[in-house]
């Protein structure tokens, strides 16, 4: 059975969902926030607020010179509002900030 909403009664907020790819070919980060904009350009700054988690690849250089990344894990960063920058993967998060790091692989 379902229920409509009283009058001027809003519906909750749908988390959005993106993946980003990576330049050097490692997994994606993951994006999801209430409030997801993006430029057209690429790269661009993605501005995300309500809900915020990012959750990225944490990856270092392999022993042998000129060998890919390995990527192990990832850090998952909540936050009221964050800026990720598609070009450098910097995160600039806002308001009520936590990192949290995932030892296994995602």
């Amino acid at each position: 059975m379902f229920l409509a909403l009283a009058m001027g009664q809003d519906a909750a907020p749908e988390l959005k969902h993106m993946i980003v790819p990576q330049a050097n070919g490692s997994r994606g980060v993951s994006l999801a926030a209430f409030n997801i904009e993006r430029g057209v350009e690429y790269p661009t700054v993605v501005k995300l607020s309500g809900n915020v988690e990012i959750k990225t690849p944490v990856c270092v250089p392999a022993r042998k010179k000129g060998a890919n990344m390995v990527c192990e894990g990832a850090m998952v960063v909540h936050a009221d509002a964050a800026e990720f920058h598609e070009d450098s993967g910097q995160i600039e998060a806002h308001g009520n900030v936590t990192v949290t790091p995932l030892k296994n692989r995602y």
